[in-house]
């Protein structure tokens, strides 16, 4: 049986050093506190908009008011999976 080699690939990034492409999803790393529940370092889907800021993909956090009770730490993008293509 031959060996399989993972490569995963992942580069975080503050939103100090580098921001997103405008509203292209990525993977975020947020803290704050929205509807009654506490997120603290946790994982989120959102887009960065010039001139507005940080929107999530999230049910929970509906409002503007709500968008700005979460801090972004750092954002990461991740190359979607395309089945055995190289």
């Amino acid at each position: 049986m031959g060996v399989i080699e993972r490569k995963v690939i992942v580069t975080w990034y503050t939103p100090e050093e580098k921001l997103p492409e405008p509203d292209n999803l990525c993977v975020l790393s947020v803290s704050g506190k929205v509807n009654g529940m506490e997120w603290d370092h946790t994982y989120a889907i959102g887009s960065y908009c010039p001139g507005e800021g940080w929107f999530f993909s999230d049910p929970c956090i509906d409002t503007e008011d709500e968008m700005d009770m979460l801090t972004v730490h750092a954002w990461c993008d991740l190359e979607p999976y395309k089945g055995g293509e190289q």
